[in-house]
């Protein structure tokens, strides 16, 4: 995983927590591209926390409480729906949090607190 570009941590470990930055769906980092869709946008930011986690050798079923900032409410029920089908069975803890606006005009950016074995 490349390092962020700003002065923080992707995630940080504290006790038996793993704590992620939040995530933007940035396709590419040198020109801010972020895909059209929220939906893919859900799916590259919870694949991009899945990939974070995974240094650690944690799975999204290890993820015990997301916070999903959207910048349009009307995007909730959509949101729910693509974070329904990328966590299948598994039920995290989640709020989702409406904005005016997001870094970069991404319509969505996800925390998410893991738990170590």
């Amino acid at each position: 995983m490349s390092s962020p570009a700003g002065h923080y941590s992707a995630s940080v470990v504290s006790g038996s927590l793993v704590f992620t930055s939040g995530v933007l769906p940035i396709v590419n980092r040198e020109t801010k591209e972020t895909p059209k869709t929220i939906e893919e946008q859900v799916q590259l930011v919870l694949s991009t926390i899945e990939k974070i986690i995974g240094e650690h050798g944690l799975s999204r079923t290890d993820i015990i409480k997301t916070t999903a900032y959207i910048s349009n409410g009307d995007n909730w029920g959509t949101v729910n729906q693509e974070y329904a089908k990328f966590f299948g069975e598994h039920k995290p803890a989640r709020s989702i949090i409406p904005v005016s606006e997001l870094h970069f005009g991404a319509l969505i950016e996800v925390e998410a607190i893991a738990q170590l074995p």
